[in-house]
């Protein structure tokens, strides 16, 4: 099935899967960071954790971002889709 709309390549189950395990490292490292930071005592290393925590979590963030661009793209086209069909078979 090809799309017309010239947007991104619908993801596949195992892309969702590889996604959603790379959603799930970002937040564990995210969190072992932060609490490394606040267990430390020397201020140095609590200010690389709290930084590296930081990247963590923006990765997850630009995960998150990724996935709802697909999720809107895939409405746009459901949606287009039950007024003018998008797709070539």
């Amino acid at each position: 099935m090809q799309y017309q709309t010239g947007g991104m390549t619908p993801l596949t189950e195992k892309d969702l899967a590889y996604m959603k395990d790379m959603m799930s490292w970002e937040l564990l490292a995210a969190k072992k960071a932060y609490h490394y930071a606040n267990e430390t005592q020397d201020a140095e290393c609590r200010q690389a954790m709290f930084q590296i925590a930081e990247q963590h979590q923006r990765n997850l963030e630009r995960l998150l971002m990724h996935l709802q661009e697909h999720v809107n793209q895939a409405t746009q086209i459901t949606v287009s889709g039950a007024q003018n069909p998008t797709t070539v078979m």
